[in-house]
């Protein structure tokens, strides 16, 4: 059945059409709403979905008024995500927020190229970046980073799998990106003869029309495995897509691992890409590897937190302790100035464990309510306060709300088991580990000592931690100036064992649940 309501605009009132038992949100979403607006996925904490009905509203929810405010609750805003359609209501939408910008200084375009170009493009669940190369000497001819226009559909692998699957949502997720690829391509002036196009696994089959049912159902496989040169369409030079190695360890694993392999790196190390999953490669020797994903969600790109933003101008990425108190550290360097308008998933894992390390938070992600054992603790410890019935840490212009602690519990937890997953499957011990890189914009801006005070990596390897930055677009442009470097990767699925990480493993501690035991701020082997 097929209902309809009204969009009520300066231009008059526009009806949308949705399908029995839609959301709001995902019926605005077809509509053309909220294209590329990092929205939660229907867990009502993000509010930029908000809406106010101007006919008689529905009674609110306890998450509304916990978003919203009483006051905006009153006016009759309410979260779209929240709200299946009735039919025939009226209402204005508020304005979602900046979106997140492309990297500043990145999109200059250098002198016009006589050669050939070549257009490489890592494709996030989240976040879409890109570089328009020469095919000649490998030089950088322009390179950006913005998000992908299909966030709308939800911040995370599985909302966006169960939407693609709806009648007409793969088509239109798929067009979106399409008309991203056109745009970017456009820069150069001509078409690009080449293109790749790396992401995981989920993002790979939508943008190349492939078969997601292995993907979105238990028990998941891959129908389709990449490793192929795909046609897109739209006037776009086919695309290269390398090798899927599992049902959620994509093609930007693939191209990341041969990116790093060619900087001929000491063995044993640990690639980890972190977003809205945790996608890790243990490499003991060269052409041996084990993997292993664990859904995390969209938390650590800023998605569905409180105050939650993705990296960009006045989001705090990070915090400092000064003689002043908590200061933020906002996207953009030391010039970066004014109250934060937002925390990054980095940001937040720095603010919980500057919080945990002075007493603040206990191991179990409370509040503490014994004294912390500083000074400085205490000091932190009197800005803990309760709004709306829930425990929260404001100061320096930037709130931690006890739910949020409770997703990043969630998030680390995911982590330390797929950590300690593939070092139970090696039999191998942290301190025979050479490095860990830490790839993806996440892993460019998260404190690796952030991630061994909380526990998402084992105590004593933030020292051989590096920043490797974004591997998969690194991959992506090497196979397109290297077209010899695709044997390479197109080997890696035969010397990939994926570990799984469902099923619960003798000795885990705590027994029982092997996620469950993890949602501490300690790491559990």
């Amino acid at each position: 059945m097929t209902n309809r309501f009204f969009v009520v605009d300066p231009g008059g009132p526009r009806a949308v059409a949705a399908e029995g038992g839609e959301t709001l949100a995902r019926a605005l979403f077809r509509a053309g709403y909220f294209v590329g607006a990092p929205l939660c996925a229907g867990l009502g904490r993000c509010g930029r979905c908000r809406v106010r009905y101007l006919s008689p509203p529905p009674p609110p929810l306890a998450a509304e008024t916990r978003r919203l405010g009483e006051a905006a609750v009153a006016a009759g805003w309410r979260l779209a995500c929240l709200r299946p359609v009735g039919g025939d209501e009226h209402l204005e939408l508020a304005a979602t927020g900046p979106t997140p910008a492309y990297d500043k200084a990145s999109l200059a375009l250098a002198a016009p190229q006589t050669g050939e170009l070549g257009l490489a493009v890592d494709l996030g669940t989240t976040g879409l970046a890109w570089r328009l190369l020469s095919l000649a000497d490998g030089r950088t001819v322009a390179e950006g980073r913005g998000v992908n226009p299909q966030l709308g559909a939800g911040g995370e692998v599985v909302s966006r799998l169960a939407f693609a699957l709806t009648p007409g949502g793969g088509e239109l997720l798929r067009r979106l990106v399409l008309d991203v690829l056109v745009r970017l391509a456009a820069l150069a002036g001509r078409k690009p003869s080449a293109l790749c196009l790396a992401g995981n696994s989920a993002m790979m089959a939508i943008v190349c029309d492939k078969p997601l049912a292995g993907l979105a159902h238990a028990p998941y496989g891959l129908s389709w495995r990449g490793g192929e040169t795909v046609a897109l369409g739209r006037g776009l030079p086919p695309a290269y897509v390398p090798p899927l190695l599992g049902p959620f360890v994509g093609a930007d694993v693939s191209a990341g691992l041969t990116a790093l392999v060619a900087q001929n790196p000491a063995y044993p190390f640990l690639l980890a890409d972190l977003g809205t999953n945790a996608e890790m490669v243990l490499a003991l020797a060269p052409g041996r590897y084990l993997a292993a994903s664990a859904p995390l969600g969209p938390a650590l790109e800023g998605v569905g937190l409180t105050d939650g933003a993705m990296a960009g101008p006045g989001v705090a990425v990070d915090f400092e302790l000064t003689p002043a108190g908590l200061a933020p550290v906002l996207f953009g360097g030391p010039e970066a100035t004014g109250p934060p308008r937002g925390i990054a998933g980095p940001g937040y894992l720095r603010l919980a464990a500057i919080l945990r390390e002075q007493g603040v938070l206990d191991a179990d992600g409370r509040f503490a309510q014994n004294p912390a054992p500083t000074p400085l603790g205490r000091r932190l410890q009197a800005r803990v306060a309760r709004l709306a019935g829930e425990a929260v840490f404001a100061a320096a212009g930037c709130r931690l709300f006890a739910s949020d602690v409770e997703e990043l519990l969630k998030v680390k937890a995911a982590c330390n088991l797929a950590m300690a997953g593939l070092l139970g499957a090696a039999g191998l011990a942290t301190s025979a580990l050479a490095a860990v890189y830490l790839a993806g914009a996440f892993g460019a801006n998260v404190s690796a000592e952030a991630l061994e005070t909380l526990g998402f990596f084992p105590p004593g390897l933030a020292g051989r931690s590096h920043v490797a930055g974004n591997l998969s677009l690194a991959g992506a442009a090497l196979f397109l100036t290297e077209p010899a470097r695709r044997a390479t990767a197109e080997a890696l699925p035969g010397q990939t064992a994926i570990v799984p990480l469902v099923a619960p493993q003798a000795g885990v501690a705590g027994g029982g649940d092997p996620f469950i035991s993890r949602m501490v701020f300690a790491y559990v082997p």
